[in-house]
């Protein structure tokens, strides 16, 4: 066992008042073979007395200050000037007007200089002096102010009464015990430099423990480091320990996984291989339990680390215990997020992707086949784990004993191998479990509604759900089959009551998943989701993730394109996305092609038209498979595909599958449906963008004439077709009979949707060109900024409706000849339409117009060829 060879502390006190007590603090210290010094063993010799405490200060290990209310003597001027500045005493002369300091109080502001470990206890209600105390009133006053401003500093750790309790106090710092050996149990050593990310939260645990909510000093602080399995607490823990191994007389390790256990591991304590107690002999484990405790008591300064407290029976057993183990750390790591007052919770997240690629590299640094590729599969493998400790250093430790690549078990992973979730060498690993056995271990402690809401999570992606998907009538009756489902396995304990919310609670103290309530979200770890979904019942798989789909598809709103969903849609984005594959590959058809269906059109709404394509393709396609090529359902995928090619201007492409869309809805609803009207209205607006206005205009009267009998004449859907009947009747220069229609649209969308929403938008901007075709500029322009300003708030500023905007806007006022004005508008809208055609890999259909625009705006500002052909380039790289 290593020891330190020496270890100096200083006592500071003034001896007429505290001469007793501080004889009593290095009596005790000194019994741990400490080397203890004050005042009293300093003589003026070639040095001054500053200059002594100065050295002995700057040498030592720590400073115990014992403060009353007697100043002591003060240091001379000459005798304070050998030390140069020292800024602590600068700080207290400044913020007290004390022009001079005593010997006593000169030993805080070198210790504080130094940067030595200090542990301040200042007089209190109770403390009975050596001796009155006769200084005079300068003196008195002088010490005052240094009390006063010692509190300021926060530096009071605790209240000085009695030498008692004084001596209680000292003999739980955390100073070595060099009289004896050190007693470890700690069940593995350090990881050293593998030990990744944790720094900030070491610190954050050591603050804790040092110190109880009021500032003081403490003799038993119990700290619950929790979060869910495998995220690395026991790791931290052992680690914590052997890093401050010189700050505590012991250090300790009791599994308290259950009551017997802790029991057990507490009597074994007395054993050789730890405390060595005469006990070790003894049969009853009462006998070993006791002598365990009463060492403790007797032994001051300890850690000990009570290990998997994941079970409120373990629980309710630690804390009957805490009030026995007064005079050491005690360090709780487990899975309860919730415990009494007595004990303060510490929250540990999982690893940054940084750290996790740091540790991966390094831990199969000498035994996995490189690539020229590791960094870049570290930092895959590590998002895919998403920075579990326990899952990494699996990984870690798979690849050195397999002697693969860092993609190889990657791959592994994804196809979901048991092999490779439950391989375990605690050799290697220095883990005592798996990890698909680490959580198997916690779902035995749950009853039917958290396996239920598990299981259902398990599908989604490992972001933030909001939990309004699980209100409504709807969702009611899903989670109660989902209660059914589940309670097959617990026949004994079916309760279909069970409510969501408190399960979600249960799952929130067990740290399974992280429910934010504030936010009103829950979240489980990617790797948590993929052991549930991997050691699912293969029977019901199927059913669990359908229950998922059908969660998902009763909370998303039905009209992804309209603006207005978008607060409820967002949140919800990734979890469709990752339901809906998951869907897929399992072959469920409904709802994954209507999940992915809509998920699309958002996409596309938003301009995000490479993210859109494949999931409207692919829902096409499981339709197709589904109902057959000629089925209604089938034609809402081909129009919502057709409207994502013709936006970005795959004319020829979308064309006929809108005609197939719309022959499909007039063989089965007939020819006057209004399903048939949107196909209609929809082809029309390609025939008219490719200047078949003549086989445009019939369909688009057609589809009015529709509607209107349909819904009525004041209907959002009859707008859209005046609307788009108006601008044909604009481009054939039948203005007069265009602009009634256009008016009117706007009128019924005002009254439909409100004054700020984007339909209203298109309708004044569509509004605002005819006025400016009829020379009306005056009323188009506010017309033209009121539809900016609603589409940036609606879409945000780079959205291609913005730059359509943007144009319109722009070209109005280098009409009236303000081109200063019109030119960062223009330059704008090129930009928008430029980053789109990056995004996307296809070219918006208005960005040759754009800079075609710009080009004659610029000419317009009378710049040269060059300057002009400067902008150009500029604005494109």
């Amino acid at each position: 066992m290593c020891k330190q060879a020496t270890f100096r502390i200083f006592v500071s006190a003034v001896s007429g008042e505290l001469a007793s007590h501080r004889h009593e603090v290095a009596r005790v210290l000194r019994r741990k073979e400490l080397e203890v010094r004050d005042q009293e063993h300093f003589r003026q010799g070639g040095e001054t007395l500053v200059e002594q405490l100065r050295d002995y200060i700057r040498d030592c290990d720590a400073v115990i200050l014992l403060i009353g209310d007697r100043c002591g003597y003060l240091a001379g001027d000459k005798h304070a000037a050998v030390l140069g500045s020292v800024p602590t005493f600068d700080e207290y002369r400044k913020a007290t007007g004390q022009p001079h300091a005593s010997y006593t109080q000169w030993e805080f502001f070198l210790a504080k200089h130094y940067g030595k470990k200090t542990y301040t206890f200042l007089t209190a209600n109770g403390f009975a002096p050596d001796n009155p105390n006769d200084e005079s009133p300068e003196l008195h006053d002088c010490q005052k102010a240094y009390r006063a401003w010692i509190k300021t500093t926060g530096e009071s750790r605790n209240q000085l009464t009695t030498p008692e309790k004084l001596v209680e106090d000292v003999l739980v710092l955390p100073f070595p015990d060099l009289s004896r050996p050190q007693p470890v149990s700690l069940p593995y050593p350090s990881i050293g430099t593998l030990f990744k990310g944790r720094d900030e939260f070491l610190k954050r645990l050591r603050k804790s423990l040092l110190q109880t909510p009021d500032g003081r000093a403490t003799a038993i602080t119990g700290k619950a480091v929790h979060g869910l399995g495998g995220v690395g607490k026991t790791r931290l823990a052992v680690e914590y320990a052997w890093r401050h191994r010189d700050d505590y007389s012991a250090l300790l390790l009791v599994t308290a996984d259950s009551p017997e256990n802790l029991r057990r591991n507490l009597a074994a304590l007395v054993e050789v291989a730890v405390l060595d107690l005469r006990e070790k002999k003894a049969r009853e484990e009462e006998v070993k339990v006791a002598a365990a405790l009463r060492w403790l008591h007797e032994h001051p300064g300890w850690l000990l680390i009570l290990d998997n407290v994941d079970t409120e029976e373990s629980a309710a057993e630690v804390e009957r215990l805490l009030p026995r183990l007064q005079r050491g750390h005690v360090l709780i790591t487990g899975r309860l997020a919730r415990w009494s007052g007595s004990i303060e919770p510490l929250e540990l997240d999982v690893l940054s992707t940084e750290d996790a690629v740091r540790f991966l590299l390094e831990r199969t640094q000498h035994r996995r086949r490189k690539q020229p590729t590791d960094a870049a599969d570290a930092r895959e493998l590590a998002r895919e784990l998403d920075g579990l400790a326990l899952a990494l250093e699996q990984a870690g430790a798979y690849i050195a004993q397999k002697r693969i690549t860092l993609v190889d078990y990657l791959i592994q992973w994804r196809a979901h191998k048991p092999d490779v979730q439950e391989w375990h060498d605690e050799r290697l690993m220095k883990y005592p479990r798996s990890l698909a056995v680490t959580w198997e271990t916690t779902m035995k402690q749950f009853g039917p509604g958290e396996i239920a809401l598990l299981r259902l999570l398990a599908w989604f992606a490992p972001d933030p759900l909001p939990m309004f998907v699980f209100d409504g009538d709807k969702a009611h009756s899903i989670w109660g089959q989902a209660l059914t489902l589940a309670s097959q396995e617990f026949a004994d304990q079916a309760d279909p009551g069970v409510e969501l919310r408190d399960a979600l609670g249960t799952l929130a103290d067990f740290s399974m998943v992280r429910w934010d309530a504030d936010a009103e979200t829950v979240t489980v770890h990617r790797v948590v989701q993929e052991i549930l979904r991997t050691r699912l019942p293969e029977a019901h798989r199927n059913d669990w993730l359908s229950l998922s789909l059908r969660i998902l598809e009763q909370a998303c709103p039905a009209e992804p394109v309209d603006v207005r969903t978008w607060p409820r849609w967002n949140p919800l984005q990734t979890h469709v996305a990752s339901a809906a594959a998951h869907g897929d590959e399992a072959s469920l058809a409904e709802p994954t092609a209507l999940l992915m269906n809509q998920l699309g059109v958002l996409l596309s709404a938003k301009a995000l038209h490479k993210e859109a394509e494949p999931l409207m393709r692919r829902a096409l396609t499981i339709d197709e498979q589904s109902h057959g090529p000629d089925h209604p359902d089938v034609t809402i995928d081909l129009n919502n595909l057709a409207q994502l090619l013709k936006a970005t201007n795959r004319l020829k492409e979308a064309e006929p599958l809108m005609r197939r869309a719309l022959a499909i809805d007039e063989q089965s609803y007939g020819p006057d449906h209004p399903k048939v009207a949107i196909h209609l209205n929809n082809l029309a607006a390609l025939l008219k963008a490719t200047n078949r206005l003549e086989e445009a205009e019939p369909l688009m009267r057609r589809a009015l004439a529709i509607d209107e009998q349909s819904y009525g004449s004041d209907h959002p859907k009859v707008a859209i077709r005046l609307n788009n009947l108006a601008q044909l009747l604009q481009d054939t220069n039948r203005l007069e009979e265009a602009e009634p229609l256009m008016r009117r649209a706007l009128a019924i969308d005002e009254q439909s949707y409100g004054p700020d929403h984007p339909r209203v938008a298109t309708r004044l901007n569509n509004l605002a060109l005819l006025l400016k075709a009829t020379n009306r500029l005056e009323e188009a322009e506010p017309l033209m900024r009121r539809a900016l300003t609603i589409d940036e708030q609606s879409y945000g500023p780079d959205h291609p409706d913005v730059a359509i905007d943007l144009n319109n806007l722009a070209r109005l006022l280098q009409d009236t000849n303000r081109l200063e004005e019109a030119e960062p508008l223009m330059r704008r809208n090129v930009v928008i339409f430029r980053d789109f055609g990056r995004a996307t890999g296809h070219e918006h259909p208005h960005m040759q117009t754009a800079l075609e625009n710009y080009h004659l705006l610029l000419g317009s500002l009378e710049l040269s060829e060059a300057e002009i052909a400067t902008r150009l380039r500029e604005i494109m790289e």
